[in-house]
């Protein structure tokens, strides 16, 4: 069970990267007679740009989010257990 959902994911981000990939320019030379022309065509992106950015966008955020929980539940969660700590500021008189 748990190698059929990772392998639904990694497809899943396999087709979403192929979706980033730069345009694809294919040549293919037609004969035609005694000449030899070649064509040029040209594959746009599979979705448009402001699509891309987005999707990256949220991403960062999604990332952003997932490490600061992580951090906060490890780091200052963690410092408030109760004990003392060994630093104490130095008491100052008043004059």
């Amino acid at each position: 069970m748990f190698k059929k959902n990772l392998l639904v994911y990694l497809v899943i981000g396999f087709l979403i990267l192929g979706c980033f990939i730069n345009q694809v320019e294919a040549r293919r030379k037609i004969l035609r007679g005694r000449k030899t022309i070649t064509r040029q065509y040209y594959r746009g992106l599979a979705i448009p740009a402001w699509s891309i950015v987005i999707l990256s966008g949220l991403a960062m955020l999604a990332a952003g989010g997932g490490l600061y929980v992580t951090l906060k539940k490890i780091v200052v969660d963690s410092s408030d257990d109760g004990t003392t700590n060994s630093y104490h500021p130095a008491i100052q008189d008043d004059v």
